[in-house]
């Protein structure tokens, strides 16, 4: 699944799929459905003021290589080449939205 956003003026593609998850574990040995409950929660409570920032920029730049941007070797390389670090934030329910949907499912349950 992929949603086109805007980044820093530059339009690039964010990519989500069964594989994310795993790669997410590898590249940061943290589990990310744990952190996107965690990042939800957290973003819910405090009425969408506090979010747990390298979880949203580690997810979003996983995203975007899996889509074959070119953002570097790591996030860091890639924060450190946006002129603008605020205008990242503002895809932020881009990113969650993007997520969520790729965790939704077409197959109907089985009648018991």
């Amino acid at each position: 699944m992929d949603r086109i956003v805007e980044i820093a003026g530059q339009s690039m593609t964010l990519r989500a799929n069964a594989l994310l998850p795993r790669k997410y574990r590898h590249a940061f040995g943290r589990d990310l459905i744990a952190d996107m409950k965690d990042l939800h929660d957290t973003y819910t409570k405090s009425g969408g003021q506090t979010f747990d920032a390298e979880v949203f920029e580690n997810l979003t730049w996983l995203m975007l290589r899996e889509s074959g941007e070119n953002v570097g070797a790591n996030p860091e390389e890639w924060l450190a080449g946006i002129d603008d670090p605020m205008g990242l934030y503002l895809i932020l329910s881009d990113v969650v939205d993007l997520w969520a949907s790729s965790l939704q499912t077409t197959a109907k349950p089985k009648k018991k």
